[in-house]
């Protein structure tokens, strides 16, 4: 955490800040929220298909509007991405980019909130 504050100061990235806390309770957002970019790298593989589904339909609630998600995942099987991509749309998100190579396993993904936050 030392680190991600002195990173940012040096880069004078002012309006950026690192925050330490429980990913799994919503009140760890409240001053975060609405925001302009969500990184959920490392997330989406950690926790149970239904908390993946329960994770991407929260969102909204954190998001601005056009907000930027950035998303990782195996799709080591049963490949979960597919429905990942699917729950993006159905919570008001566009795909921007799904970058999955062939000769790995790991997929990035990018998705434009267009719903209202």
């Amino acid at each position: 955490m030392a680190a991600a504050r002195m990173g940012i100061s040096a880069a004078r990235l002012d309006g950026i800040t690192a925050t330490q806390a429980d990913a799994g309770d919503f009140a760890t957002y409240r001053t975060a929220a609405p925001a302009d970019l969500v990184v959920l790298a490392g997330v989406l593989g950690n926790i149970s298909d239904g908390d993946v589904q329960s994770t991407i339909g929260a969102l909204p609630r954190l998001c601005a509007s056009n907000a930027t998600v950035i998303w990782t995942r195996t799709r080591r099987h049963p490949d979960l991405t597919p429905a990942i991509r699917g729950w993006f749309a159905d919570a008001g998100f566009a795909e921007e980019a799904f970058h999955a190579p062939s000769d790995v396993l790991f997929s990035v993904g990018v998705h434009r909130f267009h719903g209202q936050p």
